[in-house]
């Protein structure tokens, strides 16, 4: 039996959805695990069912942090270097969706959607990554969506803070690619995940039309191809057969797919 020590994998967001799905297999598979996010019992409760699917000599550690704060950042670092040191893997999954048209949506609605899915998942990356490099190896994930590849309708706040991820990330790689760092972005559709849930209380009836065309993934299915990307080390990770065709269509035929996209939100809302 090997005495290496595991593995750490960071996540964000990791109390429910794909942050604890995510993190739930990486314990499978013998990797220590830091998990992060806002709310303490359900992070206790998450990090009890990651030690249930790990083994005795992991560390499954759990730290109440607003990704929101940087202060609450530099604080966890520190804690989380000192418990259970670098991180191999960071995968930032912390976010919030909201579904509003461009003039309903407050500045203060837009604002907090992009510091927590952008400058959130840009706080935790310019924290860890001194450290990565001087070490020589590491990989960062930065979750996205489908709706950072392809503006949907009703989502211009939710569609800005992801698109602004994805060339982020897309310029950091290119900084890192002779630094042993690697670089990927999850790019899901619509998920079966409480945040998703959550939002089918009050999204509007034209956008719940258009995204019922797409359908929606399970949770263990992204997971499966987050697993496979990320050993791939591949930069574009979009799950499920249906989200890849779209994504090639709108990139490889834009002016076709531009129309057809409108033609369907026509259609959404004669229905609506």
């Amino acid at each position: 039996m090997s005495d290496a020590k595991p593995h750490l994998v960071l996540i964000t967001g990791a109390s429910s959805g794909i942050g604890l799905d995510l993190a739930k297999a990486y314990a499978a598979r013998g990797w220590s695990v830091a998990l992060l996010a806002r709310d303490p019992q359900r992070l206790a409760q998450a990090a009890a069912l990651c030690r249930r699917a790990g083994g005795d000599r992991q560390s499954i550690e759990a730290y109440p942090v607003d990704v929101d704060d940087p202060e609450a950042i530099r604080r966890h670092v520190a804690e989380v270097y000192n418990r259970q040191g670098v991180p191999e893997l960071l995968i930032l999954s912390a976010g919030i969706v909201q579904s509003l048209p461009f003039m309903e949506q407050s500045d203060e609605e837009f604002d907090a959607i992009m510091n927590t899915n952008l400058l959130g998942s840009r706080r935790l990356a310019r924290a860890w990554l001194p450290m990565m490099l001087e070490r020589g190896r590491g990989q960062i994930c930065f979750v996205s969506s489908l709706a950072g590849l392809i503006a949907p309708y009703g989502y211009s706040g939710y569609s800005a803070s992801k698109f602004a991820l994805l060339g982020m990330a897309g310029a950091l790689r290119q900084e890192l690619h002779s630094q042993g760092i690697g670089i990927s972005v999850l790019c899901p559709p619509e998920v079966d995940t409480p945040m998703i849930a959550r939002e089918r209380r009050d999204i509007s009836p034209v956008a719940r039309l258009i995204k019922d065309l797409g359908g929606t993934l399970r949770v263990d299915t992204v997971t499966r191809a987050t697993l496979r990307g990320l050993r791939r080390q591949r930069f574009l990770i979009i799950p499920g057969l249906r989200a890849r065709l779209t994504y090639h269509l709108a990139r490889l035929f834009p002016g076709l797919f531009q129309r057809a996209m409108q033609g369907v939100v026509d259609w959404a809302k004669r229905r609506a």
